[in-house]
């Protein structure tokens, strides 16, 4: 399988990786905003921000589960890979970095390219997105990874409803299970009928369950109607 791995020249991040020595294709564009598609899944390194400027590592796929557009297109889901993003964010866990490691719900763009996208950022100020020891392990877990990724044990693959956006649930559940798109809480009371079905439909691999955390029962039962032809398994938490 053929994975790019991306940096964009307007990102902080993407400078301190090529500051490091790495080679990797480059696009001058905006990282949530990108045109750039090639291979058979694109895996970017960008900065993280957070109005809590916690430091962390984060995993997540791009999507705009509602009509508020951060790049890409309104109420769009890019396509998921539930196995690279996993084996990514499993490798990010072992690392010895005193940092939050976690996987984030589906957010922001692009939302335009017809392969997946994973999104590794590091967060959530320059202090670290300039901390070259942090981003060359974060570099180097990614790249390990890549080459874990056919071989990656998976109990089920699942999407997500629910919980917050840091999703500590389902980073828990990833270190069984693999992980597909995750739509937080935030959304839940107004998602569309479409954007339910992408989550399903738009991921590089055949889903088994759909997990809810902490989801009021309407927007359950919703869910359950609109994938109830699906062949799926549903669980609570």
């Amino acid at each position: 399988m053929n994975i790019s791995i991306v940096v964009s020249t307007r990102d902080p991040v993407g400078e301190t990786i090529k500051k490091l020595g790495y080679k990797f294709e480059e696009i001058d564009e905006d990282e949530v905003d990108f045109r750039f598609e090639r291979g058979d899944a694109i895996v970017i390194f960008s900065k993280h921000q957070s109005s809590s400027k916690t430091p962390a590592l984060t995993v997540h796929y791009p999507g705009n589960p509602s009509s508020q557009v951060l790049g890409g297109e309104p109420e769009k889901l890019g396509v998921a890979f539930p196995r690279l993003l996993t084996a990514i964010f499993r490798e990010i866990n072992k690392l010895d970095i005193p940092v939050q490691k976690t996987l984030e719900a589906t957010h922001h763009g692009p939302t335009y390219q017809k392969v997946p996208i994973v999104f590794v950022e590091v967060g959530s100020d320059p202090t670290y997105w300039g901390n070259e020891k942090i981003v060359k392990s974060l570099v180097e877990s990614t790249l390990s990874a890549i080459d874990k990724v056919s071989s990656l044990y998976c109990e089920e693959i699942i999407v997500g409803f629910g919980g917050p956006h840091y999703a500590p649930y389902f980073s828990k559940l990833g270190e069984k299970v693999c992980i597909g798109h995750i739509i937080s809480k935030y959304y839940l009371a107004s998602i569309k009928d479409t954007t339910i079905i992408q989550t399903v439909e738009k991921c590089m691999e055949n889903v088994d369950t759909v997990v809810f955390d902490s989801v009021p029962l309407s927007v359950r039962d919703k869910v359950m109607h609109v994938l109830k032809d699906r062949n799926l398994k549903f669980k609570f938490h």
